[in-house]
């Protein structure tokens, strides 16, 4: 009689965060090679990254990632139409970093600051994401393409974080999420040096 082993290895159906990442960077490498506007696109995008992490958090609830995307990716649709309308007064990146702004504070109203140590990453990362896209919008096109893949593959690194430090985000998300953060991060290196 053979003993089988207890340890159950991940299948496919539990990859799938690495699929739908894989049609997500596909379709973003299309748009980043169809259009010259890549920092004006994707800059806002890192502040996004950023704000998912952050109202996750706030709501304590890990599986709130994947509802933070949809809520966050229809602000940032939202500001980018409006300033195709010229309505708004911001670009769609500054735009972006400030509503990390009240999504820190509304961590912190929700006394979300213990354990220190998470409080403070979450808080640092809002520092530099946020930063990292207003230098975006601060910079040359060129430069400020190279910047946001810089961004989003800095937020690749906060992902594998989290990812296996099992905080903040479900697996499920920081895998999804890391994923697209190094493809699209790639692809925008790549537009901005060609």
């Amino acid at each position: 009689m053979t003993e089988q082993s207890s340890v159950r290895r991940p299948g496919l159906a539990d990859r799938w965060p690495i699929a739908v990442a894989l049609v997500v960077v596909a379709g973003a490498v299309t748009v980043i090679a169809l259009v010259n506007e890549q920092a004006e696109l994707f800059g806002p995008a890192v502040a996004t990254m950023a704000g998912i992490y952050l109202m996750a958090y706030a709501l304590g609830r890990p599986w709130t990632a994947w509802l933070a995307f949809v809520i966050l990716s229809a602000v940032v649709t939202g500001l980018h139409l409006l300033a195709r309308l010229l309505a708004l007064p911001v670009d769609p990146a500054v735009g972006m970093t400030l509503l990390l702004v009240p999504l820190w504070v509304w961590a912190a109203t929700r006394r979300r600051f213990s354990p220190t140590r998470t409080f403070s990453v979450q808080t640092a990362g809002m520092m530099l994401f946020g930063a990292i896209t207003l230098l975006t919008a601060a910079t040359q096109p060129q430069v400020g393409t190279a910047v946001a893949g810089v961004g989003f593959l800095a937020h690749g690194i906060w992902d594998a974080y989290h990812y296996r430090a099992r905080m903040v985000v479900t697996r499920s998300w920081a895998q999804f999420c890391a994923v697209v953060d190094v493809g699209v991060g790639i692809a925008l290196i790549i537009a901005a040096i060609g």
